[in-house]
């Protein structure tokens, strides 16, 4: 019983924090870099009367190896796992955004927007146009138009969490709350997409 909680509880984290050495967000999230290695920070409550850090710990390493010996490299690496207070903070690196999706089982997508249609993202409903990091509303596109318009890069995901992007975002589907101008958040889980130069 406690085996499964330790994975669930790593599963979720992927769900939800993420961050690199200078990201450290109050929310989970991730942050991507300009050559696609992915960021995660993970907060979130930890029961130690239920399971302890060394389990935790223990569980989170089995899935790394696991995955790392598939991969034939070592594309997935925790950078650091503390509990205090009742919170575990986990803080892990991945050589790929198609690592971090694999690793954690998610619907994500990096790229253009060539390469997210092609992956089955219809880019459906609106967008809104993002200047200096504050989104127009009077300045509302349907994704048709975005599909058809500038291959920006894309981010795709249906998971309710804070994303850095490694440029200034242009356009943000309407689900998506703009914090600056290369971090947003998602706070649902829908399909929801931010472009970015």
């Amino acid at each position: 019983m406690k085996k499964g909680c330790v994975i669930g509880f790593v599963l979720c984290s992927g769900l939800l924090l993420t961050g690199c050495s200078s990201f450290s967000p109050a929310v989970s999230g991730i942050s991507i870099d300009k050559k696609g290695a992915v960021t995660e920070f993970v907060r979130e409550e930890f029961d130690q009367s239920y399971y302890d850090k060394g389990e935790l710990e223990e569980g989170l390493d089995a899935q790394m190896k696991s995955y790392n010996d598939s991969a034939g490299t070592k594309a997935v690496r925790k950078q650091s796992l503390s509990v205090k207070d009742g919170i575990a903070q986990l803080r892990m690196k991945y050589a790929s955004t198609e690592d971090y999706a694999e690793f954690n089982h998610l619907d994500f997508y990096a790229g253009d927007i060539q390469g997210a249609v092609q992956a089955g993202y219809a880019f459906e409903g609106k967008f809104a146009e993002v200047t200096d990091g504050k989104v127009s509303q009077e300045t509302l596109v349907w994704g048709s138009a975005i599909m058809t318009g500038k291959n920006y890069q894309t981010v795709a995901l249906r998971q309710a969490m804070l994303v850095e992007v490694p440029g200034t975002i242009k356009y943000v589907s309407e689900n998506v709350k703009v914090t600056d101008a290369s971090t947003a958040v998602i706070e649902e889980n829908e399909t929801a997409y931010i472009l970015y130069e």
